[in-house]
């Protein structure tokens, strides 16, 4: 008798961590966006360095109203066209093929370090914490400033 109630209890218990197991992978998550505060203002500031440093000769200056050569990245033209793309896209987007004369030469630091100054540039508030280098965890976030 108390190997059954045992074993009923058990049985019991195993079905409420399933069934609650089962309900967090169903139950919808927040995904985290641009908005959620993803780089810090350190990273930025570093990002506008290297922009500064490596990318206004093609680009022209972040903060320009005017884009002087290449599309201006705080511009309504660079958001439309990367809104909705994934941080992550432009993440390797700027390690591959950016500055365009040394191609592939930027850590993955460096890159993300010039994404966060390109959501600043663009009006995404900051957080506390630095913009991943993780190109995974850089494509489950949308650019949607």
């Amino acid at each position: 008798m108390r190997v059954a109630a045992f074993l009923r209890g058990a049985t019991m218990a195993a079905c409420g961590v399933a069934g609650a197991a089962f309900a967090l992978k169903i139950l919808p998550t927040s995904p985290v966006t641009a908005q959620d505060g993803i780089y810090a203002d350190a990273q930025a500031d570093a990002g506008e360095a290297l922009y500064e440093e490596q990318c206004t000769v093609c680009h022209g200056e972040l903060r320009a109203i005017v884009p002087e050569m290449a599309a201006l990245l705080g511009d309504h033209t660079f958001r439309n066209n990367w809104r909705g793309r994934s941080l992550g896209e432009m993440f390797e987007y700027i390690q591959e093929t950016m500055p365009q004369d040394a191609p592939g030469t930027l850590t993955a630091e460096q890159s993300a370090a010039i994404v966060a100054a390109i959501l600043r540039g663009n009006r995404v508030a900051a957080g506390e914490t630095p913009l991943s280098d993780d190109p995974a965890a850089l494509h489950e976030i949308p650019f949607d400033p």
